[in-house]
C-alpha cells in the first residue's frame, strides 16, 4: 500500500478500507457522488496512482456533487465547488490527473438505463429510502461485477440525531432488500459495500 499514507486527514476513519479496495478491485472507470471537499476522490486517487505504477493501470474518477445547490433529501450540506478543486489540485499535483470533478445529481445519474461503471461511490446524506433506490436502479450493474461502496451501513449511523429529526428511514431496515455488507465497526463514520458474491470471493 505504497500512499495508504498519504490519504488527507479527514472526518472518516475508514479512508484506508477505501484505499485498499480500490487496490483488490482495480476499476478503470470509479462514479462518486457527494464530492463534498475532495477527501474520499483523493483517497482513491492515491490507489489508483499505487496501480498505475506498479502494474501500469489506468484508472479514472469522476466525481460529482450539486455543490451549492440542494438535491432531494439533502440535509442541508452546502460544499463549494471551487473549493473542492482547490483541494484536490493543491494536495498532490499526481493525483490530478485520476479526477475529474463537475456538477452532477445523483438521481438523474440513478435513473440512466445505460449507466456504465466499475465502481459507484455514493455519499449524499444516505439513508434507507435512498439506499433502496440506488440498489433498485443499479441492480443489474452489480449483478454483472460492478461494485457499490456507500457512507454509512450501522445501527450507530442510522441513529445520527438527523436521521432521528428528519424521521429518515434506516438503512438497516432495508437490508433484506438491499445486501450490503458493513466493512466497519458498529460507529457513526461508517461504510458498507455491494457486490456480486458469485464474482468475488471477499474476506470482509
Amino acid at each position: 500500500m505504497k500512499y495508504i499514507n498519504n490519504i488527507p486527514q479527514h472526518k472518516y476513519p475508514w479512508l484506508p478500507i477505501l484505499y485498499s479496495l480500490i487496490i483488490t478491485f482495480k476499476p478503470k472507470q470509479i462514479i462518486e457522488y457527494g464530492t463534498e471537499h475532495g477527501g474520499t476522490a483523493i483517497a482513491m486517487a492515491l490507489a489508483l496512482k499505487e496501480l498505475y505504477e506498479t502494474e501500469n493501470h489506468l484508472g479514472k474518477i469522476f466525481t460529482y456533487d450539486t455543490f451549492e445547490q440542494q438535491s432531494k433529501g439533502e440535509i442541508g450540506s452546502n460544499p463549494n465547488y471551487q473549493l473542492a478543486i482547490s483541494n484536490i489540485n493543491n494536495y498532490n499535483p499526481l493525483v490530478r490527473e485520476f479526477i475529474n470533478v463537475d456538477r452532477g445529481d445523483f438521481f438523474e445519474f440513478n435513473k440512466d438505463p445505460n449507466k456504465q461503471y466499475d465502481l459507484l461511490y455514493f455519499d449524499i446524506d444516505n439513508d434507507g429510502e435512498k439506499l433502496l433506490e440506488m440498489y433498485n436502479n443499479n441492480k443489474t450493474n452489480i449483478d454483472n461485477g460492478s461494485i457499490v461502496i456507500f457512507e454509512g451501513g450501522t445501527q450507530i449511523r442510522d441513529n445520527v440525531p438527523w436521521m432521528i429529526n428528519k424521521n429518515k428511514t434506516q438503512m438497516n431496515s432495508v437490508k433484506d432488500q438491499v445486501p450490503y455488507v458493513s466493512l466497519t465497526p458498529n460507529q457513526k463514520y461508517s461504510c458498507s459495500i455491494i457486490y456480486n458474491p458469485n464474482l468475488y470471493q471477499l474476506t470482509l
